[in-house]
């Protein structure tokens, strides 16, 4: 599967995968875990090479959503809300292109500009704007993953594989919310 989702990267195509529904939910699950481990080591990664280099996450916008909102808000806003506006306008656009010779464009340019917004999580950047491709690695990773799952399933997969990719990432942070018990 990581080959076949190398080589679409190389050579992005839209071309939709005719399957039955038992086959695109394995292919969703699988994904799901692909693109959440990818996270979660690209976040390690830029988790270790900010504090060697001595970036305080201190202010990321996950951090002021936990702290101003109620744990069924944030499950709202993160698992449903974020995935359905992303998805529209990250992955959306791509089925204008479908048949363009600049599909391939379109594709890399979602990928970026869907690393580029979440640059916005990031408050106290100001002497480490070199780090922001650091930063956002585990954004533009998943953004290549939504935008497979795109181009094979169709947008409301990829919303369904964002919102699941949210709700493995954060939904312990909810529960540990909902629970009262801190985790700074």
């Amino acid at each position: 599967m990581l080959n076949e989702i190398f080589e679409f990267f190389k050579n992005p195509e839209y071309t939709e995968l005719n399957e039955d529904n038992k086959t695109k939910t394995r292919l969703f699950f699988t994904l799901t875990a692909i693109t959440v481990a990818f996270s979660l080591l690209l976040g390690m990664l830029a988790g270790l090479i900010t504090s060697i280099v001595g970036y305080d996450y201190e202010g990321h916008a996950v951090m002021d959503l936990f702290e101003a909102y109620s744990p069924v808000l944030l499950f709202f806003l993160v698992v449903i809300v974020a995935p359905v506006i992303e998805e529209f306008i990250f992955r959306g656009p791509l089925g204008f292109f479908k048949n363009s010779k600049h599909f391939k464009y379109a594709f890399y340019t979602s990928v970026l500009l869907f690393g580029v917004i979440h640059i916005g999580n990031f408050q106290n950047i100001d002497d480490y704007y070199w780090l922001i491709p650091v930063l956002v690695a585990p954004q533009i990773s998943a953004g290549i993953f939504l935008g497979f799952i795109r181009t094979k399933l169709g947008l409301v997969w990829s919303m369904l594989l964002h919102a699941a990719h949210n709700l493995i990432l954060i939904g312990p942070f909810i529960i540990m919310k909902l629970l009262d018990i801190p985790f700074e």
